[in-house]
């Protein structure tokens, strides 16, 4: 049998289809990928795919062909990953890897190795994963395989670009694409190449370039060898680049064409099997909703669409984002029903997320097995008194009949027959009686024991099904917090992706540092750097809400400082924040009889050429300026950017002309460090502390005043959890 990544289903085919073929290693093929399909097209139904792959294992079983049991059983695993359920996953992997060694298939095994390594990779145990990478990548070189191991290379190469470890990630990518030259694998190659760009990709202008062009490379070389999908997985990575370093015109430029490419595998599968081990780094969902959400944004921003055309793509981007559907929404909160009213003590669900929901029908859950295994015990208990009454009734007997025997010595030897016969029927009674209470005793026993057996049975039938929906219900949630998690991970690496980097704001302001700790994994604190007329540009934002609302927020302010400063060329500070009022009022109806209030407080800070005067204008974010050790506040108007109910209400902000020394050090920032609670009386900062450390550290270098920010706040804080997200940009002039 040939295993199925050298067979890649046919897309138009169903399951019904399937069923109807004769039962052979073909059937186990495609029921085993139509198994992982499904599960790709509908996320969130778990009972399917496990259903499909489970009629594949059968099958294989009763063909008795080995090779279809692996590929069935390892396909299966990957199931149960993709469910978040890792130790059954890796327990299929390891039992299909053991068959896949005993029946000596090479192939099979490296297969196996890169589908145990991403699961490992998936559950975060990246020495695991690196170990079983390496042993896939030495047993397919052994037995030359080698595609396989350059798919090995790649594997330990992204690895290693997870762990920040770019110079060791580069050499893999560098082996692989040689490799791959050598045997003319096309789609490695280019990987091979993206891989090298993503690994040169630093904070050095020199080596920037470098990264720029390997990326340049692969979307050639995905042309000239008419490989569509990595040319737009190519030029979504170089679109991530130049966001970065703030050329949107370029930016926005690949993003388009990555969507006109990308959008023609919505519906088909974009890699072939032998590459899932890499579907991370090359997944189409994160890279398709990443570049539709910047194109649709900009289009929006420039006028070409209208508010009601961008609402709607906005779902379809939140669509691409794998939100569970309402079905399966449905199905958890009726399963989660049924429990409580079962079992009085799960009431209290209603008030805990579902975090802690999953904890506690983890905890009652081994309750329940404790149960079920004291009732074996007692059924054990049962038996073994039975057992003990039948001895004793055995006993009694073998006593009674050694009596009636010696009693019969003695009535012959005295030669009594009456009182023999008397005496004989005296003990063939008591015989009678003893035997007739040990079966009474007996069958009431029986008749217990039958009893409780029943009881058993029942309240095992009863534990059985509970606990299966209990854990239904907790793979659910699981596996939901899993994926909203995942979400919020990708947001964060969208959010990072759109911050100004080190290298771009040194070119603009050489002394600078930037102190940004967000509370949750995104952040609704932002910073934007730009240039425009010979002009340099700094605001320091914080949204309304931290989080997921503070991070939309975030977003959608970082792209209207794009379109004022950069589009429009507006230099003005008091004027930037006055059309960003606007358009945040015009994005989210504000003022049209809705109750939307989001909006952000923000400091912008604009540096004119000669530098001796720079203009600032706040909307409840400061700017200190600290000269000759003293720290002098400037503040802006007592209202939000945004958030503004009043229609017809004139919104203004003030602008601030303030003179400046060389030696000066200015400081933007939101309000999260003076108002975390700590200390040893718990209470918050204050701006007043803020501004001494201000004055006390204005002499250091940037990176020095940044550690010493991050110290203080850190003890300050202690072991209480922290309130706001965080951000302080200081700079000095250049």
């Amino acid at each position: 049998m040939q295993f199925s990544l050298a067979n890649e289903i046919n897309e138009d085919i169903t399951l019904k289809q399937v069923e109807k073929l004769e039962d052979s290693p073909a059937k186990v093929s495609q029921l085993s990928q139509l198994a992982l399909r499904h599960q790709i097209n509908s996320p969130h139904q778990h009972s399917m795919p496990i259903s499909i792959v489970n009629k594949a294992i059968k099958i294989a079983k009763k063909l008795r062909d080995k090779e279809a049991i692996i590929e069935a059983t390892n396909t299966k695993a990957i199931i149960f990953r993709n469910f978040s359920t890792f130790d059954e996953a890796i327990a299929l992997h390891q039992e299909a890897l053991a068959l896949a060694k005993k029946i000596k298939s090479d192939p099979l095994t490296v297969v196996i190795l890169l589908d145990l390594g991403t699961t490992y990779n998936t559950q975060n145990e990246h020495d695991l994963a690196d170990k079983t990478y390496k042993n896939a990548r030495s047993l397919s070189k052994m037995s030359k395989q080698y595609e396989m191991e350059c798919i090995s290379l790649l594997n330990l190469g992204f690895l290693e670009l997870e762990k920040e470890n770019k110079k060791t990630a580069a050499s893999y990518f560098s082996v692989s694409k040689k490799i791959s030259t050598k045997y003319k694998y096309k789609k490695v190659y280019i990987m091979s190449e993206l891989g090298l760009g993503k690994a040169n990709y630093t904070n050095s202008t020199k080596q920037r370039k470098i990264s720029k062009k390997y990326m340049l490379a692969a979307v050639s070389a995905s042309k000239n060898r008419k490989q569509p999908y990595l040319e737009g997985i190519g030029k979504v990575t170089l679109g991530r680049v130049y966001m970065r370093e703030n050329n949107l015109s370029k930016a926005y430029t690949y993003f388009s064409s990555a969507v006109d490419i990308l959008e023609k595998f919505l519906n088909t599968q974009y890699l072939s099997s032998k590459f899932r081990s890499l579907d991370e780094p090359f997944n189409f969902k994160t890279n398709y909703a990443e570049a539709l959400s910047y194109k649709n944004s900009m289009r929006y921003y420039r006028g070409e669409i209208s508010q009601s055309q961008y609402n709607r793509a906005v779902k379809e981007e939140l669509a691409l984002f794998g939100n569970p559907d309402q079905e399966e929404l449905d199905h958890l909160r009726n399963t989660l029903k049924e429990l409580k009213q079962h079992y009085s003590f799960l009431d209290s669900i209603n008030q805990l997320d579902e975090e802690q929901a999953a904890i506690l029908l983890k905890t009652y859950l081994d309750q329940q097995k404790s149960k079920l295994n004291n009732l074996e015990g007692d059924k054990f208990y049962l038996k073994n008194l039975l057992e003990e009454t039948e001895k004793q009734a055995e006993e009694k007997i073998q006593l009674l009949e050694q009596k009636n025997e010696l009693q019969g010595v003695f009535i012959e030897k005295q030669k009594w027959a009456s009182l023999s016969l008397a005496l004989l029927l005296i003990f063939i009674a008591s015989v009678g009686f003893f035997q007739f209470r040990i079966a009474t005793n007996k069958k009431k026993a029986n008749r217990e024991l039958e009893k409780q057996n029943l009881k058993i049975s029942e309240q095992n039938i009863e534990i059985s099904t509970s606990a299966d929906k209990l854990q239904n219900a907790l793979t659910t949630l699981q596996y939901q917090n899993k994926k909203t998690e995942e979400s919020i991970h990708a947001g964060s690496k969208i959010q990072n992706a759109m911050l100004p980097d080190h290298d771009y704001i040194s070119s603009l302001v050489k002394q600078h540092f930037v102190f940004y700790q967000p509370r949750d994994i995104v952040s609704g604190d932002f910073y934007w750097v730009g240039k425009k007329k010979k002009h340099v540009v700094i605001a320091a934002l914080d949204c309304t809400g931290h989080g997921i609302p503070g991070a939309f927020m975030s977003m959608m302010g970082n792209t209207l400082f794009n379109q004022v400063v950069n589009i429009e060329g507006e230099i003005s500070p008091e004027a930037i924040l006055m059309k960003i009022d606007k358009y945040i009022a015009e994005a989210l109806h504000q003022g049209q009889n809705t109750t939307s209030r989001e909006g952000m407080d923000a400091a912008v800070v604009v540096i004119p050429p000669d530098a001796d005067t720079i203009e600032y204008a706040g909307a409840k974010n400061p700017l200190v300026v600290v000269s000759e050790g003293k720290a002098t506040l400037h503040k802006g108007v007592n209202r939000h950017v945004g958030g503004n109910l009043n229609k017809g209400k004139q919104v203004t902000f003030e602008k601030h002309s303030i003179p400046v020394q060389p030696n000066d050090t200015l400081y933007i920032y939101s309000d999260g460090f003076q108002d975390q609670f700590g200390g040893p009386e718990n209470k918050k900062f204050m701006r007043k502390n803020l501004l001494v450390e201000f004055e006390s550290i204005n002499t250091f270098g940037m990176e020095h005043q940044r550690e010493h920010l991050s110290n203080v706040f850190n003890e300050w804080k202690g072991n209480h959890k922290q309130l706001d997200d965080l951000l302080i940009f200081g700079f000095k002039l250049n």
